[in-house]
């Protein structure tokens, strides 16, 4: 039923987003001026795109796994640290790059728009699919992380509070997060 939630929730984000069709499009248009689209060029690069985040998500999986096993640490430890990290790189990336060129909001805005797309059409998709049990009293901590940070990063964004301090804060939740996997 969540996970049902969760992918009407992303066809609403759709649905708003193509509401605002018109702005979005000059935007999208003045990038196709200077550089015209091209099926024969898109489509290989799409397709090859997918098959390597395919074959690389298997290969990460089956690592995070085997370097669990080996060193004696949790999947879950594992999971948060190593899985984690490498799924949010190109968001890393993206949002690295557009701070260093001026660009907070779009910075802001892929963070945001990555997370959102996540919770929705990841765990919706994945809930839909077969149902997942989760338990409150074992992931509280976890779950008031995430809850704080959330609402952290609307107040830093609503503000526009992109600095340091709210970098170091923001960090200082995720330590924690770390360190009470760790110490589990």
């Amino acid at each position: 039923f969540e996970g049902a939630i969760f992918a009407l929730m992303v066809v609403a984000y759709l649905l708003f987003l193509a509401r605002d069709e018109k702005e979005l499009v000059s935007v999208v248009d003045e990038s196709i001026k200077k550089e015209p689209f091209s099926w024969a060029k898109s489509v290989p690069l799409l397709v090859g795109g997918f098959a390597l985040i395919i074959v690389g998500a298997h290969h990460t999986i089956e690592n995070a796994t085997a370097i669990a096993a080996t060193w004696g640490v949790s999947e879950w430890v594992i999971g948060l640290l190593l899985v984690a990290f490498g799924t949010s790189l190109p968001e890393l990336v993206v949002s690295l790059t557009a701070a260093l060129r001026g660009n907070g909001d779009m910075s802001i805005g892929n963070i945001i728009g990555s997370n959102v797309a996540n919770y929705t059409v990841v765990l919706g998709g994945a809930a839909v699919i077969s149902p997942l049990a989760v338990d409150l009293g074992a992931n509280f901590y976890d779950i008031a992380a995430a809850m704080v940070a959330t609402v952290m990063l609307v107040f830093i964004t609503a503000n526009k509070l992109y600095g340091k301090s709210a970098g170091l804060v923001l960090l200082s939740v995720t330590a924690l997060v770390v360190y009470n996997a760790i110490t589990l």
